[in-house]
């Protein structure tokens, strides 16, 4: 089902139709769209050197930040587009019952991976300042086309997305962000900023490694100015072709990295689609009446198919 985020002036997005694995990604600017992502968690085949082999030696810095969105994440949908609870009251029994048992096994993840396989803080009060600084920095640096700070600050590739729809602007437009104000709505419980999802989980055969990803509904309101420079005879002046205010609503994904032991930082990873009534029915991770055998053997199928 192809729906539309709504982003500031001078941005767009688009999710492309998700099938159990297929998440989203990247804000830019206008002619520029979310990427749909696949996901890809197949083993190395028998040609290829292990994961741990490949990465020994490598440098914090050269090793990967970008290893996808961890599978079976759950994005509880807005009210307003989950089933209703009169017309479809089983698939909204189904919806309610795995958002549950997802953030059961999210806070179990959590405790598993910051108590018992390291000792790291929970940080579960720091989660939503995280998330609005990253938020606001990235969209602010996309805006100066601050390449650097993109680069320091998001993942590989959405980075790669946003450096390149930066190189694409004319020479002479500037584009200028601002954050209005949250909008305090039911959907994030009244303060603009809700974690949907947190989850963790060390990375195998790397000792010391593993990544957090946090899912963070933001409700806000922002404004885009963009100005392009006359090119007449006189004094040049900054001309304002398109201002815009409006609400948006969004799914940030934010994440952590550990390698060995040493932290790459908190990054932007992108945007991502709630989860949609039938990946709640058809994605192994989540289809009812299965066995942990059988659930297996389908999430091998479908990584096989990829």
């Amino acid at each position: 089902m192809a729906s539309t985020i709504r982003l500031p002036a001078g941005t767009s997005a688009r999710i492309v139709p998700s099938g159990s694995f297929v998440q989203c990604r990247a804000f830019s600017e206008t002619s520029q769209q979310w990427r749909g992502r696949q996901m890809n968690f197949r083993p190395p085949s028998q040609v290829q050197p292990a994961f741990k082999t490949r990465t020994q030696g490598m440098r914090i810095a050269d090793l990967p930040n970008d290893i996808g969105i961890l599978p079976g994440t759950f994005v509880r949908p807005l009210w307003r587009d989950m089933p209703s609870i009169f017309k479809a009251p089983r698939d909204r029994w189904h919806m309610e019952w795995t958002w549950l048992k997802a953030w059961l096994s999210n806070h179990a993840s959590l405790l598993q991976y910051c108590k018992r396989e390291n000792t790291l803080p929970l940080l579960l009060g720091k989660r939503r300042h995280f998330a609005a600084k990253l938020h606001n920095d990235a969209f602010t640096a996309f805006a100066e086309g601050n390449i650097p700070k993109i680069r320091q600050i998001c993942c590989d590739n959405l980075a790669k997305n946003l450096s390149t729809a930066i190189e694409r602007r004319p020479k002479n437009e500037h584009l200028t962000w601002k954050l209005v104000k949250y909008l305090r709505k039911p959907s994030t419980n009244f303060t603009g900023l809700r974690v949907i999802s947190d989850r963790a989980t060390s990375i195998p055969d790397i000792p010391k490694s593993g990544i957090r990803q946090i899912v963070v509904r933001i409700t806000s309101r922002q404004a885009t100015t963009r100005t392009q420079k006359s090119s007449g005879k006189g004094p040049t002046e900054d001309v304002t072709v398109d201002k815009k205010e409006q609400d948006c609503t969004e799914h940030v994904v934010i994440q952590h990295l550990r390698w060995n032991n040493q932290d790459k930082g908190w990054r932007v990873w992108g945007n991502i689609t709630p989860t949609t009534l039938h990946d709640a029915w058809t994605n192994p991770y989540f289809m009812p009446g299965l066995s942990a055998l059988e659930r297996l053997d389908m999430i091998k199928d479908s990584m096989g198919k990829k």
